[in-house]
């Protein structure tokens, strides 16, 4: 469930990172293709998952980023292998409002997404930021397969988004994709993100 929760905050409060911040609490590894749709906006990617721990591989500009993302770890890491540098960001604490329980509380019934089994929820839930409306459909096992939403901030924006995976793969993920490679400099945020159009806040802050 933290993975809709996660994929929400991220999109509709810090858009430009939209693409990766969605850690969760799949329960198995897998891989999958993810399309994931903010206000209107398409972002096709890839990611791998263990239990958590998380990598999101996206196109931005004329990049790749690498996105490794950890539940143990406030801070996540964008690596960019074309210049051999990583970054380290702060996780914004918005993205761990949306991780309660209540969200599962209105199942509407069971629907096969793409091949994998799952459980389809109503979500409406009010945090102070504002408010989630939608529909996810979780599998068994954590797996995030499709997400339908919206989110009403405070001031009245509202910003909508649309999660889905396709060809999912589940066994064990290597452990080295969830590793920065050795040997890469490490940058501030400051350095990289206009590079990428993002907006990352400084893990010193």
């Amino acid at each position: 469930m933290r993975a809709f929760c996660y994929a929400l905050a991220s999109c509709f409060l810090f858009p430009a990172i939209a693409a990766a911040a969605t850690l969760g609490e799949a329960r198995i590894g897998f891989s999958a293709d993810r399309l994931l749709v903010v206000d209107g906006h398409s972002y096709q990617g890839k990611i791998w998952t263990m239990p958590g721990k998380e990598r999101h591989e996206q196109a931005i500009q004329a990049f790749r980023p690498v996105f490794l993302l950890r539940a143990d770890n406030p801070l996540g890491e964008v690596v960019l292998p074309q210049l051999h540098t990583t970054v380290q960001f702060a996780m914004p604490p918005e993205l761990r409002l949306f991780n309660h329980p209540d969200l599962r509380k209105n199942p509407l019934g069971e629907e096969t997404v793409n091949g994998i089994a799952t459980t389809k929820y109503k979500i409406d839930e009010t945090v102070p930021e504002g408010h989630a409306a939608g529909t996810l459909w979780l599998s068994r096992d954590g797996i995030p397969m499709r997400l339908a939403g919206s989110f009403t901030a405070t001031n009245g924006k509202v910003s909508t988004l649309r999660w889905e995976l396709r060809h999912v793969k589940i066994g064990p993920q290597l452990a080295a994709l969830f590793e920065a490679p050795q040997g890469y400099s490490k940058l501030p945020p400051e350095a990289i993100a206009p590079l990428l159009g993002l907006r990352l806040k400084s893990a010193k802050r």
